[in-house]
């Protein structure tokens, strides 16, 4: 629409240009349709009237740009020249008239002349070298038409032109305006599908109109949303029933290992259950910081993040926290406190304490959470978030967990449009920041 909208006064541009370089002199304007017109549509009015109202007929037509008078002689012309004698004979030769009853000359008009007396100080610098038509139209009776230089100006024939080109620009205008619309609005609910499956994982199906290629596109993307939505379905409630089933014969194997005499035996056996049970709530935890079923809703993230921190330092952890100002978000609270937990856990865990902050930076929110570990090296920072993936030897010791931590932060994370970051801390640590976007 801006294109349409943007063409149509470029369009009366360039045809302004066209019509002033083509027409910029008197000559020009003599040979031009334009002087045609005008006989064309005179001549025969005058023939026609009686002999009492053409007078006032000629007054009523001529004006500044356009005059006209009857003599009983062909107007006083200066020079006749062979330019004059071709546009004498093309005016003839366009009205079927005797050649001798056209007369075309050059002129030097003043401000008397004509109609002259109606153009504004401004518009001519009089006396001006014009040119002079005039038409027999009777024995005793000459029509006589007055050519002059003057800047384009608009005319009734180009006004006419306008309105109608003009009219013909709207009508496209409102045939192209109903087609964006038929192919905008299937779009926009594409669209807003898209987004609320992308944030949720909710299933929208969208309603199958608008051209054919669009059709198709909507068939797919509803197919795609129901087999995305049915495989994390299949996925999570597979690992929920295997960690729930799972329990039973492992509390089993727990209530035998009790029962070995080999003290070394017996622990190391126990040890290993205990890793087993820990593998399994943790690859739970993971599918469950993926998902984006739980609810939006409106909490303070200071907080939120407070209680987390608080659960940690009542264990003697060394954890501190920062909130400036109290910040309502909307989110989902359960996933957002999982992922925090996980990231104080990791920094506590490997680096002894940990440093939690959250600050409202622009349109967005940053929770930062800081230690001075071991960290992680400049080449591994993207390998360290894939799940089960432990890099440093601290995370092989007994106290290591099995990589999901930040892989679950880093779900959370993008499950609120927003965007994980690790980078290194000064002189030595790890800085994790979860910054998600306000509104």
């Amino acid at each position: 629409m801006a294109v349409l909208g943007i063409s149509f006064p470029i369009l009366l541009a360039i045809l302004a240009i066209l019509e002033i370089r083509e027409s910029n002199s008197a000559t020009d304007w003599a040979r031009s349709d334009f002087t045609i017109r005008r006989l064309t549509r005179v001549k025969p009015i005058i023939e026609n009237l009686r002999e009492d109202r053409v007078a006032s007929y000629v007054d009523q037509i001529s004006h500044c740009h356009n005059g006209y008078t009857i003599t009983d002689a062909p107007f006083a012309v200066d020079t006749v020249t062979t330019e004059t004698k071709r546009i004498a004979k093309a005016i003839a030769m366009s009205f079927d008239l005797d050649r001798k009853k056209i007369k075309v000359g050059n002129a030097r008009l003043n401000q008397s002349d004509f109609s002259y007396s109606e153009c504004a100080l401004s518009e001519m610098d009089f006396p001006i070298d014009g040119m002079v038509i005039s038409l027999n139209l009777t024995p005793d009776q000459w029509l006589n038409v007055e050519v002059h230089p003057h800047e384009w100006h608009f005319t009734q024939t180009m006004t006419d032109w306008l309105v109608r080109s003009g009219a013909a620009f709207m009508l496209i205008g409102v045939v192209a305006l109903l087609f964006v619309r038929r192919f905008s609005k299937p779009i926009k609910s594409l669209t807003g599908a898209a987004k609320t499956f992308g944030s949720g994982l909710e299933v929208a199906e969208v309603e199958e109109t608008g051209p054919p290629d669009v059709k198709r596109a909507i068939r797919s993307f509803n197919a795609m949303q129901r087999e995305v939505s049915d495989e994390v379905k299949r996925r999570t409630n597979t690992l929920a029933a295997i960690s729930h089933d799972i329990r039973s014969p492992l509390t089993a194997l727990r209530v035998k290992a009790e029962l070995i005499d080999d003290e070394a035996a017996k622990a190391d056996l126990i040890a290993s259950i205990a890793k087993m049970e820990r593998i399994t709530a943790s690859a739970l935890a993971f599918l469950q910081g993926e998902s984006r079923n739980e609810p939006m809703r409106q909490a303070d993230l200071c907080v939120l993040v407070e209680s987390e921190c608080q659960d940690f330092i009542e264990l003697g952890a060394p954890v501190s926290f920062n909130c400036p100002a109290p910040i309502q978000y909307a989110c989902r609270p359960d996933a957002l406190a999982r992922a925090v937990r996980n990231l104080i856990e990791n920094a506590v865990k490997y680096a002894g304490a940990a440093a939690v902050s959250v600050k409202q930076m622009g349109d967005q929110i940053e929770i930062v959470v800081s230690d001075h570990g071991p960290g992680i090296p400049e080449d591994k920072l993207e390998t360290v978030l894939e799940p089960f993936e432990r890099l440093s030897d601290a995370r092989e010791s007994k106290n290591g967990g099995f990589g999901l931590g930040l892989a679950i932060a880093k779900a959370v994370t993008d499950g609120h449009d927003g965007v994980f970051e690790l980078r290194a801390n000064s002189p030595t640590g790890l800085v994790v920041i979860m910054r998600l976007p306000l509104g």
